[in-house]
C-alpha cells in the first residue's frame, strides 16, 4: 500500500504536473506528500562560478560563491512554498524538503524512504531535450528500488491501467503492484503480453492468470506480436487506459546500468504516466 510519496520539483511546468500527479494519488492512498528540491551543487563548483566571473569581469569567484548560494537557495524556498499552496486546501499531509547536492543522487537516496517516487519525465531543460528522456529522471529510475512514476505533459486521473509483462522480476513486481493499488473494482486493469513466440505467450499468459487468481479481479489480457515498445503504446492509446505499469529494464546483463530499450521508448513517446518497477 501507498503511504508516502516523493516528489521531486523544479520549478518548471512538467514539475507542476509531477505535483497534480502526485497530489491525486496521495488523496487516492491517504498518504503523506513529500516536496523535494535539491540545489544542485554543480552550479556552486568552481568551474562553473569562474567562468561567469571572468567572462563578466568579476573579482575571484570566491567572492560570490556564498552571495550565489544564497540565491539558488532562496529560488529552492520559492519553487518549495509554491508547491505548498499548491496543497493547501487538498487536505493530505505535506512536509518540504531542501537538500544541496548532486540532484540524482539525493533523489535516489531519499526515495528509499517513501513507496513512490512522482517525477517529470523532463525539467526545467526540456526545451533542449530533442525528445529524450531527462538525464535526472533516467538516473533515478535506475537507482532507486521503490517504483517510480513518470509524469506525462497532462495530468491524468486513474481508471484504465495497462499493465506490460514480459516475465521479467521487474514486470513482475509491476504487476503486483498494480494489483495492490487499483484492486478497487472501480479500476480497470489490462495486462499486454508482447511475444512472437506461441510457447511463450502462453507460458506468461498462464503466470498473469495464475497471479490475479487470488485477487478474484477481472484481468483483460491481450496477447500481441512485434516491436514490443510500439505494440503497447498502440495498445495503451486504442484502449484509452490513462497509465502503463511496467519493469525499468530488458533481460541484459547491462540493467543495473542502462534503462531496457523497450522502457526507454515507451517513456520517450507515451503520452500518458508510465510507473516503472525494479
Amino acid at each position: 500500500m501507498i503511504k508516502s510519496i516523493l516528489v521531486p520539483v523544479d520549478g518548471s511546468n512538467n514539475s507542476r504536473v509531477a505535483v497534480e500527479q502526485a497530489i491525486y494519488f496521495a488523496q487516492l492512498f491517504n498518504a503523506e506528500l513529500c516536496g523535494l528540491n535539491v540545489v544542485d551543487i554543480r552550479s556552486l563548483e568552481g568551474p562553473f562560478l569562474s567562468d561567469i566571473s571572468a567572462s563578466l569581469g568579476f573579482a575571484p569567484f570566491q567572492n560570490y560563491l556564498p552571495k550565489f548560494q544564497e540565491i539558488l537557495e532562496e529560488r529552492s524556498d520559492l519553487i518549495l512554498n509554491t508547491i505548498e499552496e499548491m496543497i493547501v486546501n487538498c487536505n493530505i499531509k505535506f512536509r518540504k524538503k531542501r537538500l544541496t547536492g548532486v540532484v540524482s543522487t539525493l533523489i535516489s537516496d531519499e526515495a528509499k524512504k517513501f513507496d513512490m517516487v512522482v517525477i517529470a519525465q523532463r525539467g526545467e531543460h526540456a526545451q533542449w531535450s530533442s525528445g529524450l528522456l531527462g538525464s535526472t529522471t533516467e538516473s533515478v529510475v535506475r537507482k532507486t528500488p521503490r517504483p517510480v512514476l513518470v509524469t506525462a505533459k497532462t495530468f491524468r486521473k486513474i481508471k484504465n491501467v495497462t499493465v506490460a509483462y514480459d516475465g521479467a522480476i521487474e514486470s513482475s513486481n509491476s504487476l503486483k503492484t498494480a494489483f495492490e493499488m487499483f484492486l478497487d473494482d472501480s479500476f480497470k486493469i489490462n495486462v499486454v503480453i508482447v511475444s512472437d513466440n506461441t510457447e511463450e505467450k502462453e507460458k506468461l499468459t498462464a503466470e498473469v492468470n495464475e497471479f490475479s487468481s487470488p485477487y478474484n479481479k477481472k484481468v483483460d489480457i491481450a496477447v500481441l506480436s512485434g516491436d514490443s515498445g510500439k505494440a503497447i503504446i498502440d495498445y495503451a492509446e486504442a484502449n484509452l487506459s490513462d497509465i502503463i505499469f511496467m519493469g525499468a529494464f530488458s533481460h541484459s546483463r547491462l540493467h543495473d546500468i542502462i534503462l531496457g530499450s523497450t522502457a526507454a521508448y515507451i517513456l520517450r513517446k507515451s503520452e500518458i504516466p508510465v510507473l516503472l518497477n525494479r
